[in-house]
């Protein structure tokens, strides 16, 4: 596996990927007090939680099969794998961040945020960077993506 394949794109959804699941395992809701000690991760949570992670993992399958497989992934139309990675990364975003605004109660007891949705969501917003930079990537890759070369001198 030749790591020079990967752009700068490419890494950045990939560490954010994977950081992304890591961090679905850390506790994202609790509560500790009263000799209870309860908490939550992503996997709890459908929509907010496993649905983001899934999206993270699927982005870091595409990297690895764009750049070390020779398959050739079907023509999407109008728009790009890119385009699509950062699509799709907005919208992982979007529920990781939703989640931590809304937050989250279990019987009327409001549970309180521990550090794992704090962590995500920072892997989340990583997801969308690197989306934008394969977008970039794909657009330039189209045009060319260099000036064009200096005229011959004489």
């Amino acid at each position: 596996m030749d790591l020079n394949k990967l752009t700068t794109g490419d890494k950045v959804v990939g560490i954010s990927g994977i950081l992304l699941l890591i961090f679905s395992f850390f506790p994202w809701y609790g509560l500790d007090g009263f000799g209870v000690s309860y908490s939550e991760n992503a996997w709890d949570d459908f929509l907010f939680g496993t649905l983001p992670t899934l999206i993270g993992v699927a982005l870091v399958a595409l990297v690895a099969v764009q750049r070390f497989t020779e398959v050739k992934l079907p023509d999407v139309g109008s728009m790009s794998w890119g385009q699509i990675s950062l699509i799709a990364a907005a919208v992982a975003a979007a529920l990781v961040l939703l989640k931590l605004l809304i937050g989250a109660d279990r019987f009327g007891v409001d549970l309180d945020r521990k550090f794992g949705i704090f962590l995500a969501a920072l892997s989340a917003l990583g997801l969308v960077a690197g989306g934008f930079l394969k977008m970039q990537e794909d657009r330039a890759g189209a045009t060319g993506g260099t000036a064009p070369p200096p005229p011959p001198t004489a």
